[in-house]
């Protein structure tokens, strides 16, 4: 017999769990009651609806169609239930849903890329169909792994507390009665903050095979936030279709990705830039302190299918950076970044994510999104946190996040990006996937200190950085003062040395001269003096390392080089800091000193500077600075 079979006995009491679908439903902006207890979820507003089927629209017919669509919905509750099943019907596939998966089904058989799909305590079950004739969708939720023994599941109702997500379908609409269980309770979860996406087919999940793995579902998942989807297949910028939802949603994030079906029809810049800048300005109004990420088209091959010969698509991602400029709230994000240019990744083969292409836009927007959630405080915070028990090669990180230098781009447990005031970038990532994400949506393509070996080639190839230069990390690991002779007079240089340092410094490639005026007027740069005569100095990188150590001709071989370094350890020891160095692997004079100093020296094959080559570097771009520490 079927769990349906079982739900009650002969005299209609229950014999399971059972409970009404509408209270446990998630990311629905309205439920509308149907006959016999049947609900359906409308993740769009009464006003939303006829806004898109009004002769305002593009595509009215397809509007409609895609509006009916449960993308985004989901019913969340917790059991004791080791098995669950959903009363479901399912609305026929739309017109405008099978024209796209045409596309890519290319073999003539035709697929859903669709259905009900389940997370249960962050294991995922697959999207599957009813049974034809069936309205009652059965999953089981006790992981097998976990079975008190091979072949055994425990009893109904002595098992664990399972938190249960049911995904409804994305690409077509449904109608739920009750959910029902073998288990003694089924509860609803608090709905927590929500995620508002707003755009077009790619939005609402086209071509995902699973609504839990659309890119906005997966998006919302990593921000521990509700989806409200309002995706719909077909869109443009429409102004009008944002009003009437003010009262109802109230959203800790907004994402607009609309644009790219202006691709295939005519359209003016003219009309398009006045309808991106009135939908942009609607969105603000309605929510002028909800942070709002904008985005620009992702890539799609354009030689598989050429855009129309008289859309304004090429100028679109202009007239989006132009108008999203007057919102404080908004932020500009980058489509291109977001999904790597390659047709493996499209469903159709040129402009429609399959379930890897989903997932990585996912990714990389989680990056940018969930860092945009943090102030500078706390992506401090967290980047130090993370960085806890790290390999030792990252303490020159740390000793940045604690000196307050820089600013945090990103943060997270397993992946630190640090940009420094002249545009050098450190970046760690133990966890390879996150650091993938994020080289990709919020690394730039300057100078990047990388910690991380394994993603050397990462950075190469996504950020063209193909001059790698290796180099010793140096640490200075203990509490105790180095000795120093306190016969020779030391004292931090002022901007009359300025000449002095920049005709001395040998290597000017790797500072330029205003990062040195600027040092001097810092203090940073320490000065050895004899009968008042300078003989040597010693400065600090932006990343706080110690460097430019340089002792002038004449003054060799006199114990300068050790005095003024050792002066600058012991400074940086009085101030509470870790002393640390950089060195090149072939200055053997430089490594001998570091250890003379009692430095540990790290293998110069665990981190490195990225950059471009040098005849190809671009204003405010310098080039990486771990050159010889001494000249002696």
């Amino acid at each position: 017999m079927r769990l349906r079979d079982h739900t009650r006995a002969a005299d209609g009491s229950p014999l399971l769990s059972q409970v009404d679908a509408a209270p446990l439903l998630h990311g629905a902006l309205h439920i509308a009651e149907e006959r016999d207890g049947w609900v359906r979820p409308w993740r769009f507003s009464a006003d939303q609806l006829r806004a898109l089927g009004s002769c305002q629209a593009w595509h009215p017919g397809l509007f409609r169609q895609m509006a009916r669509t449960t993308a985004g919905v989901s019913l969340e509750f917790e059991t004791d239930s080791s098995e669950i099943a959903l009363e479901v019907v399912l609305d026929p596939e739309p017109a405008g849903t099978r024209a796209v998966l045409d596309g890519v089904d290319t073999d003539g058989t035709l697929r859903p890329h669709d259905g009900v799909s389940v997370d249960v305590d962050g294991r995922h079950l697959s999207a599957r169909l009813p049974d034809e004739g069936d309205d009652y969708l059965p999953f089981s939720l006790d992981d097998p792994d976990r079975a008190p023994e091979d072949g055994l599941m425990r009893l109904p109702g002595m098992g664990e507390t399972h938190h249960v997500r049911v995904w409804l379908p994305c690409l077509r609409g449904c109608v739920v009665r009750d959910v029902v269980g073998n288990g003694s309770f089924i509860t609803p979860v608090e709905r927590t903050g929500e995620l508002l996406v707003l755009g077009d087919s790619i939005a609402q999940g086209f071509v995902a095979d699973d609504p839990a793995l659309t890119w906005a579902s997966l998006l919302s998942q990593r921000l521990g936030l509700d989806l409200v989807n309002q995706g719909i297949g077909g869109q443009v910028f429409q102004p009008g279709t944002t009003y009437g939802i003010a009262q109802s949603l109230h959203p800790q994030a907004i994402v607009v990705c609309l644009g790219a079906n202006y691709r295939y029809e005519p359209c003016r810049a003219r009309p398009v830039t006045r309808d991106v800048r009135a939908y942009l300005l609607e969105v603000s109004r309605i929510w002028p302190e909800v942070p709002t990420y904008a985005l620009t088209p992702l890539w799609h091959d354009e030689l598989a299918h050429p855009s129309h010969a008289m859309s304004c698509y090429r100028q679109l991602p202009s007239f989006i950076a132009a108008h999203v400029a007057p919102h404080d709230q908004m932020e500009l994000v980058d489509g291109g970044r977001l999904l790597d240019a390659r047709s493996s990744l499209m469903a159709d083969g040129f402009e429609h994510p399959g379930p890897d292409g989903h997932r990585q836009v996912a990714d990389r927007l989680g990056a940018i999104v969930s860092m945009g959630r943090m102030s500078e405080g706390e992506r401090r915070a967290t980047a130090l946190e993370a960085l806890t028990g790290a390999p030792r090669r990252t303490l020159p990180l740390s000793e940045a996040l604690r000196r307050g230098l820089g600013v945090v781009v990103f943060a997270q447990r397993g992946c630190v990006l640090l940009r420094l005031d002249d545009g050098v970038q450190m970046f760690w990532a133990g966890d390879h996937d996150l650091g993938r994400a994020v080289i990709a949506a919020l690394m730039e393509p300057t100078v990047v200190d990388v910690l991380e070996p394994a993603l050397v080639r990462d950075i190469e190839l996504t950020h063209a950085l193909t001059r790698l230069t290796p180099y010793h990390s140096c640490l200075y690991e203990r509490r105790t003062p180095v000795e120093v002779d306190g016969q020779r007079e030391m004292r931090p240089l002022d901007e009359s040395h300025f000449l002095t340092v920049c005709a001395n410094y040998r290597h000017p490639e790797y500072r330029r001269e205003d990062e040195v005026l600027a040092l001097l007027r810092a203090g940073r740069i320490l000065g050895g003096f004899e009968g008042g005569r300078l003989v040597g100095f010693v400065g600090e990188r932006p990343e706080g390392s110690i460097g430019m150590l340089e002792v002038l001709p004449g003054q060799w071989r006199k114990g300068w080089a050790y005095a003024l370094e050792a002066t600058k350890i012991n400074e940086a020891l009085a101030r509470g800091d870790v002393p640390w160095a950089e060195v090149e692997p072939d200055d053997s004079a430089s490594i001998r000193l570091q250890r003379k100093l009692g430095m540990r020296v790290l293998a110069a094959n665990e981190q490195c500077f990225l950059s471009r080559p040098a005849d190809g570097l671009g204003p405010g771009q310098s080039a990486p600075d771990a050159g010889p520490l001494v000249h002696e």
